[in-house]
């Protein structure tokens, strides 16, 4: 898998995300994994940076579709799940969700893709915290992310 490490700065742009600044301004120093969901073209990207310039961390970057161009995807998905765990003073950026969801299903791997993440951010809100990391998830359609799944991130930007 591919990683960028960026600075905040980097992903400066226009936000046309309804109540992102005071989404914002709500995520506190217990949220962990937080969710953003916006049509193309909104500034998802943007809104990542802006997250990562207030709280002061560079941000880690990652296509969440390339786990299905390997030939064991959940590996693959525990490894990056470890990575974002080590991460010091990041916002690790994990893009296009739904995508990966909607690659995993045709796939016959959705299932396994949901439960791994379904588990993951259910117990490793304290260890990103110990470690002063937020993992932001991206996409553009909601309603391929299933609603349990929605429910484990702290905090959700739905637009």
């Amino acid at each position: 898998m591919q990683f960028r490490n960026i600075q905040a700065e980097e992903l400066e742009g226009s936000v046309e995300i309804a109540g992102l600044d005071e989404w914002l301004r709500s995520i506190g120093a217990t949220d962990a994994t937080v969710l953003i969901v916006a049509p193309s073209g909104s500034g998802k990207a943007a809104a990542v940076g802006r997250l990562a310039h207030r709280l002061g961390r560079r941000v880690l970057i990652c296509d969440l579709t390339e786990l299905m161009d390997y030939d064991e995807p959940a590996r693959q998905l525990d490894n990056l799940l470890r990575i974002c765990e080590a991460q010091k003073d990041t916002v690790v950026y994990l893009d296009k969700l739904d995508r990966a969801l909607a690659k995993a299903g045709r796939a016959g791997q959705a299932e396994m893709l949901v439960g791994h993440l379904d588990s993951w951010l259910t117990g490793a809100h304290t260890r990103l915290l110990d470690s002063s990391a937020t993992v932001v998830f991206t996409g553009r359609d909601a309603k391929v992310v299933p609603q349990s799944l929605l429910q484990r991130f702290d905090k959700q930007l739905v637009a």
